[in-house]
């Protein structure tokens, strides 16, 4: 039972130090963003388990398809979902931090219009950020909780208590 308690605390710990440098990556300043322009071929909205709902938007500028996504905020931002297969868009978008074939969207706009801001998404995405590291401190504590019943299991059960053979053979 303690190994548990040590294997479990320790998954917590790796959790409670992760998701703070996790919720960092998906930060980006203004000036880190590059600017992509062209036409939408296609519009999509996944849903998943693992990463909520995603929007998702492939748009070719001429040379090359820039797959673009970004968490679906059309509950936010209503504009969103009247974007079609056809319109001319240009975005401010991150390069995947873990290597994908994505570009997230930090701002949209249509014909020179606003349909998503670079505030709107940094709003969104710092909200997300509170979050995770509201989870990450009670991961810590609960990591911490099971370090120290891994250590009272371990004295009271384990190899840690001074048994009562060895205590007679002392004697």
């Amino acid at each position: 039972m303690p190994a548990l308690c040590l294997l479990f605390g320790g998954i917590f710990a790796f959790g409670a130090l992760t998701l703070p440098l996790a919720a960092k990556l998906d930060m980006a300043k203004k000036s880190e963003l590059y600017s992509v322009s062209g036409a939408v071929e296609s519009v999509s909205r996944t849903i998943s388990g693992k990463a909520g709902r995603k929007l998702h938007i492939l748009l070719n500028d001429g040379s090359r398809v820039h797959h673009l996504t970004q968490d679906d905020l059309s509950a936010d931002v209503p504009a969103l979902r009247s974007l079609r297969p056809g319109d001319n868009v240009t975005a401010l978008v991150k390069s995947d931090s873990l290597g994908r074939d994505l570009e997230w969207v930090w701002e949209l706009q249509r014909d020179s219009v606003t349909i998503l801001s670079y505030e709107q998404t940094r709003e969104f995405v710092e909200r997300n950020r509170e979050r995770s590291l509201k989870i990450s401190r009670w991961t810590g504590a609960l990591s911490v909780a099971l370090f120290f019943v891994a250590i009272l299991l371990r004295l009271r059960f384990g190899a840690w208590r001074e048994s009562s053979v060895s205590r007679d053979a002392v004697n």
